[in-house]
């Protein structure tokens, strides 16, 4: 009788890990959206809340000096 339930569960454990791994390719790309998401809103944040008002940085030529 223990044989049978500890085949079982570890049939059972199997088909759980089994169907687990059919979402690490989604749960992977969710992972780098929200990260990215993170990112964004916290570039947001800090220039909304920044004692100054923030202006966007102007690129200058490559090999331009600044006097």
């Amino acid at each position: 009788m223990k044989a049978e339930y500890t085949e079982q569960q570890r049939s059972i454990a199997a088909e759980v890990v089994n169907i687990a791994c059919g979402y690490v390719e989604p749960l992977c790309l969710l992972s780098d959206i929200i990260a990215k998401l993170d990112v964004l809103t916290s570039f947001a944040q800090v220039s909304a809340d920044a004692p100054e008002l923030y202006v966007r940085p102007r690129l200058l030529p490559k090999g331009f000096a600044l006097r």
